[in-house]
């Protein structure tokens, strides 16, 4: 079994792609480091409980560590760039370019660690009309036309009962795990930063 043991990890998304990309790197041994807002990482509270937290929360961040810290503050802004020094991996989902205006994007953090893989998810892609749209798995049901079909008692459009979007979020995890890890070998076998 692969180890990747001595790995840091930031993970500065939330939901499903990314954390369940940073998932996979803790269970082969990498220190995750989950960077939450100050309202906490919103899956604590969706869905069904067992004890004091929800099972995709408990499903996709076991084994993290956990700093809270506000993007927006200076203080805790330049905590984060602290971390980002001797980090290895950095995985964020925000929109395209919220990174950057934060002052914690790939610019950002590679000027203080030369050697970051920076791995940016984002539901439409970097780039493309659709790249500002913020998306989660019912705004994208919807935009597929999953959820015309699924009428409820008043003849609207009713939340479908599996979230297939947030699914299938899982492939897009697969493919940054795959694109880090790629950059990560390529890294130490060129020895390019």
């Amino acid at each position: 079994m692969l180890k990747l043991t001595g790995l840091r990890v930031l993970n500065l998304s939330q939901f499903l792609p990314g954390p369940m990309a940073a998932q996979m790197m803790a269970d082969h041994g990498a220190e995750v480091i989950r960077i939450e807002p100050p309202a906490g990482e919103t899956v604590r509270n969706v869905g069904y409980r067992q004890n004091p937290q929800s099972v995709w929360f408990r499903n996709t961040h076991r084994g993290k560590k956990s700093v809270v810290l506000n993007p927006r503050d200076a203080a805790d802004k330049a905590a984060f760039l602290h971390l980002a020094a001797t980090a290895d991996v950095v995985i964020e989902a925000f929109r395209p370019g919220v990174a950057d205006r934060l002052g914690l994007g790939y610019a950002a953090v590679s000027v203080i660690n030369p050697g970051i893989v920076y791995a940016s998810i984002s539901a439409f892609g970097q780039n493309g009309p659709l790249r500002d749209t913020p998306a989660h798995d019912l705004a994208i049901e919807a935009l597929a036309g999953v959820v015309s079909p699924s009428l409820g008692q008043d003849g609207q459009p009713a939340n479908p009962h599996m979230p297939v979007a947030d699914i299938t979020g899982a492939m897009a995890a697969m493919a940054a795990l795959t694109g880090i890890l790629m950059a990560l070998y390529r890294r130490t076998q060129t020895g390019l930063r």
